[in-house]
Order: structure tokens, then sequence, then C-alpha cells
């Protein structure tokens, strides 16, 4: 949840640096389109970042990420569930260095990676209508969203990634058009303006 409030009213492209806590411990900003470097980079993110939408309910109702959740289960090992986390970890920081790096190729494969490392330890992030002890899933669905975000993986683009577990949109990296795809405008105003304690 904090990375959606955080996405939403922090300019730029943003690391966000987490300690055992819901809420970032601190962010590394680009935001300065004054700056060449920061600009270029900010200019090339918008040239290879597509966001597809996705065709059809891609969450059930009754959704719930949290459905497994083997960090929570008491039945994995610390070292598994540590294991799972650092891949989670490791994928996000060699996308913010394909990003610093402006590389396609290391980006799309960081994002592809995070989908599969977030299947393991949380597997309704990627597709929430597998079926699961208490809960008959929909195999038909999740074949179709399978599908769906197969072709616009590796070989296919340089990778991608659900948004917000899965929900509504797709993130593909490719240095050439997406059809259906939308290029994104990334925003450098703070929208979120300081105030006197006061007001």
């Amino acid at each position: 949840g904090s990375q959606d409030h955080c996405g939403l009213f922090f300019p730029g492209i943003n690391k966000l640096c987490y300690d055992a806590h819901h809420w970032p411990t601190h962010r590394i900003s680009l935001h300065d389109a004054s700056d060449p470097k920061q600009a270029a980079i900010m200019r090339w993110l918008e040239s290879v970042l597509w966001v597809i939408e996705i065709p059809f309910v891609s969450r059930p109702g009754d959704f719930s990420s949290q459905r497994i959740n083997l960090i929570k289960d008491p039945s994995v090992s610390r070292v598994e569930k540590v294991r799972m986390v650092q891949a989670i970890a490791d994928a996000s920081e060699r996308a913010w260095q394909a990003i610093l790096a402006m590389d396609v190729v290391g980006l799309g494969k960081a994002l592809s990676d995070t989908m599969k490392a977030w299947a393991e330890p949380l597997p309704y992030t990627v597709d929430p209508y597998l079926a699961s002890k208490g809960y008959a899933g929909d195999t038909e669905k999740s074949k179709q969203l399978r599908d769906f975000w197969t072709q616009y993986d590796v070989p296919h683009t340089r990778g991608c990634l659900f948004s917000g577990a899965g929900g509504g949109f797709l993130m593909v990296i490719s240095d050439t058009p997406v059809e259906g795809g939308v290029q994104i405008q990334i925003n450098t105003d703070h929208y979120c303006k300081p105030y006197p304690s006061d007001t």
C-alpha cells in the first residue's frame, strides 16, 4: 500500500528503501528536470515503458493477495522466507540500476524477474485465479491471464510486470512500439506542497 501511495505523490522516479517497516525508511529520487543526467534518464524511461490495459477482469471480486502468504506461514523456514524476500529485493535493485544505466534489456529482465519472485511467496499477486485449499479458483481465467501476460514477456518484448499485484494493467519494457500500449509522462512537479503545521 505504501508503494502505491508514494507512487502517486512523489514526483519523478523513486527508489523506495524499506527496513522491516511498512513505510520506506528513505528514498532516492530523480525528479530534477533541470539536471541533464536526470532529465535524460526520465526521457529514456518514458520512451521504453509502455502500459497495457488488461482487456478483461484480472482480479475476481473476492481477490486477496494474502490468500497464500508464505512469508507469514509458520511452516515455512526463516531461511526460505529470507531467500524469497531477497529474490524480490535483488530484482528491484537490478531494476533501479538498469534505470540509472538506461539499460533496456536489464530493466526488462528485472521486471520479469520481479513478477517471478512475487509469485513464489504471494502467488495470488501474479495469478488471482489459482485454486488452493478452500478456494476453487478458475482454471479458464487463470489461463486467460497467463496467456495475456506471456505475449508481452520475453522474447516478444524486453520484459513485463503487472502493476499493483496483477490488477488492471501490465507494464511492458520495449525499445520498439507495443501495440495497444500507452507511454507514460513522468511528473516532476511536487503535488504535495508543505504547509505550516497550523493548517
